[in-house]
């Protein structure tokens, strides 16, 4: 009985205390890929790009014969009287008879058809749906390649405070280990008050630096969730074994180089350029259709309907005649004069393909200096990541020199606390160069994937 119970009781512990789940991002191509798969921005663009699609249909549908069914009941409630001449009657001349004509109740029902034999303006109309069709493509690409980006600098912004955290740890350990000594040195009267307070006021500071350190990567785990989607994602800092003394492997060389034969300017692989030129490429069908609308059209048409007239609503007595009526024929139409709504409609479709053209030179420009910013950046921070990261590891073996000789009474507090700010100054450097690295190499990589 005891067992049974205990079973029992196990197993409502189990049930109410849900067990969640962690989604550990090994690298920033992983959250990369997570991103592109769970982004609901981006699933947005995907859905809109194909309702695109769907016009791309309906505007080809427009070209093909249309056949319709019309149906119309008509309910006469006051029915139109003519005055006849009462002589046609028989009657005296200069007389009139009122004659009413037609029947209270009228049901019509046919078929119709229109077939476009030539129209202009509908087939640009395909091409316009073509060209938005592929824009909707093409910013799906360019918001994936924004997203690429950010997530990537949420990534490495979330990793490198995980390392701050870190060392800011360290950091408060030390102090820590300095603060029991100043406290048992001002017991036996060895130092003042000034002294005491100073190392109390050290470690205040490292501790409000520490929690400030655990509010950013707070912040930059959630607002990485959300990019990628996951409300259950953490980042994994094995990325940067660098810090472990790892420095191999890291790249000599940018992963960008301007003169690559794909590289820099070339709308055909850059989702950004691509998509200017195809905004270009719209304006210019644009500007034809309004151009096209100037051209006759020819249209053939069909109509057929049966038409039954009633004084009673008996529309269901086969019995009473229904009268047929058939017509079939050709439309031209030419346009004369529109009040000059064509030419504005032109002029207008003129200037914004040249707003088209000058966003595209522009979006090439921009472009580039952003690459060679990149490159710039990076080629600087891979310069500077040697000597930041020898001045890291000396200052870290100063540390723990100056910890000992602190605490055999070798050394005062002020150089202590010299070296220590020394420690914290190449600490700042050295991650902030590493995340430059870092961030500006995927950046670069990204381009370089085009």
């Amino acid at each position: 009985m005891m067992k049974k119970t205990a079973l029992i009781y196990i197993l409502v512990l189990s049930f109410s205390h849900p067990i969640f789940s962690q989604t550990v991002i090994k690298d920033v191509n992983e959250a990369i890929e997570l991103a592109k798969k769970n982004n609901l921005d981006l699933q947005i663009s995907r859905r809109t790009a194909q309702v695109q699609q769907w016009n791309v249909t309906a505007a080809k549908g427009a070209r093909l014969p249309q056949l319709k069914l019309t149906t119309a009941f008509d309910y006469n409630f006051v029915l139109p009287t003519q005055l006849i001449p009462a002589q046609f009657f028989g009657g005296r001349e200069g007389e009139f008879r009122s004659i009413q004509f037609g029947v209270p109740f009228n049901l019509t029902a046919g078929l119709e058809g229109n077939v476009p034999l030539w129209n202009a303006g509908l087939k640009q109309e395909v091409e316009i749906a073509k060209a938005n069709q592929k824009i909707g493509i093409l910013q799906t690409l360019v918001l994936q390649d924004d997203l690429s980006t950010q997530v990537a600098r949420l990534y490495f912004a979330t990793v490198f405070t995980q390392q701050y955290i870190t060392i800011t740890q360290q950091n408060l350990a030390n102090t820590d280990s300095i603060a029991r000594i100043v406290a048992e040195r001002k017991e036996k009267g060895l130092i003042d008050q000034l002294e005491y307070n100073r190392v109390r006021s050290t470690r205040l500071a490292i501790e409000d630096v520490l929690h400030q350190n655990e509010m950013a990567y707070q912040k930059n785990l959630n607002q990485l969730r959300v990019v990628v989607g996951d409300s259950s994602v953490i980042a994994s800092s094995s990325a940067l074994l660098l810090l472990s003394g790892e420095g191999s492997t890291l790249q000599k060389e940018p992963p960008f180089s301007l003169d690559k034969e794909k590289g820099l300017g070339d709308e055909v692989a850059v989702p950004r350029l691509q998509l200017r030129a195809a905004q270009f490429s719209l304006a210019k069908e644009q500007v034809k259709k309004e151009q096209k609308l100037r051209l006759p059209t020819l249209s053939a048409y069909a109509r057929y309907s049966e038409q039954a007239q009633r004084n009673q609503l008996n529309f269901l007595n086969f019995n009473e005649k229904w009268f047929g009526i058939g017509v079939a024929g050709l439309r031209f139409e030419a346009p004369i004069y529109s009040g000059r709504i064509r030419e504005s409609g032109i002029a207008r479709a003129r200037v914004n393909a040249d707003i088209a053209q000058m966003q595209l030179d522009n979006e090439k420009r921009k472009y580039e200096s952003e690459t060679q910013d990149l490159l710039i950046t990076y080629n600087q921070s891979l310069n500077s990541l040697k000597i930041n990261r020898e001045a890291y590891q000396l200052n870290e073996e100063n540390m723990q020199l100056v910890l000992i000789k602190y605490k055999g009474g070798i050394l005062s507090y002020d150089q202590y606390l010299n070296v220590f700010n020394e420690v914290l100054n190449a600490q700042n450097k050295y991650l902030r160069t590493l995340a430059d690295v870092m961030i500006n190499g995927k950046l670069l990589e990204i381009r370089n994937s085009y």
